[in-house]
């Protein structure tokens, strides 16, 4: 009977020691993981507000937030959870919160975050929606998180190729409904002009870069929907 007791508090002391250790790692790390992770949030914010044509930052420099309590400032839409919006539809959410910026010529960009499901998990994805008050297009995105996605297939989505074919989708396309090439029956543009067309039809062509992998881009397309159905919902459309 003591041989038990003696292995039980043995056993209770090793558990406590444990705990407190675990207790210091986490107080010591859990600081520099928030700044990390907020630093690639404020640079994909920056990545997503510059023009993609011309590489020229849409907003003041100053206006880009350095800190968080600076990014809360420029908060649209929270919610109490992590999620906005959630599509049952495009199998995915919107999360929280979203931001607006007032961009150098008066237009508004919406900055939302969203997912859904590809191979093997869900992609999620920051997205810029650009308002002139009449009309909404898609103009830039930048992938956040694809760590279950195959490398060599579906984790190609991060490269910055893939993602170039997702930019700039203009309001007749997403009221369509963005879609990749393979799923809407058409094949992959071969120029400019055949691209800039297809995107007006919300049609986004990668089979010729991502073959073998459809699944992860639907991911993409299908939160671009989600993220476009919430803003839909939200501002009637228009300002």
């Amino acid at each position: 009977m003591g041989n038990y007791l003696k292995i039980g508090l043995t056993l209770m002391a090793f558990a406590i020691v444990v705990a407190v250790l675990l207790a210091a790692v986490y107080t010591i790390t859990e600081e520099p993981i928030a700044m990390a992770e907020l630093n690639v949030k404020l640079e994909s914010i920056k990545t997503v507000l510059t023009d993609p044509v011309n590489g020229e930052l849409l907003i003041d420099e100053k206006d880009i937030p350095e800190s968080q309590e600076k990014l809360n400032d420029k908060i649209w839409k929270e919610s109490d959870d992590e999620t906005l919006y959630e599509s049952k539809t495009y199998n995915g959410y919107c999360a929280s919160p979203a931001y607006e910026f007032t961009l150098k010529d008066g237009r508004t960009a919406y900055i939302l975050s969203g997912a859904s499901v590809g191979y093997g998990g869900y992609v999620t994805i920051m997205c810029s929606f650009i308002s002139d008050g009449d009309s909404m297009e898609m103009m830039r995105l930048e992938v956040l998180d694809y760590s279950q996605e195959t490398p060599g297939l579906g984790a190609r989505i991060a490269e910055e190729p893939v993602k170039e074919r997702f930019f700039n989708i203009p309001e007749q396309g997403l009221e369509k409904g963005v879609k990749v090439d393979k799923d809407s029956g058409k094949s992959p543009a071969k120029t400019n002009e055949e691209e800039a067309a297809l995107k007006k039809e919300g049609i986004i062509s990668v089979s010729d870069l991502m073959t073998g992998a459809t699944i992860t881009p639907r991911g993409v397309a299908n939160a671009i929907n989600i993220m476009n159905e919430y803003l839909e919902q939200t501002t009637g459309g228009d300002e």
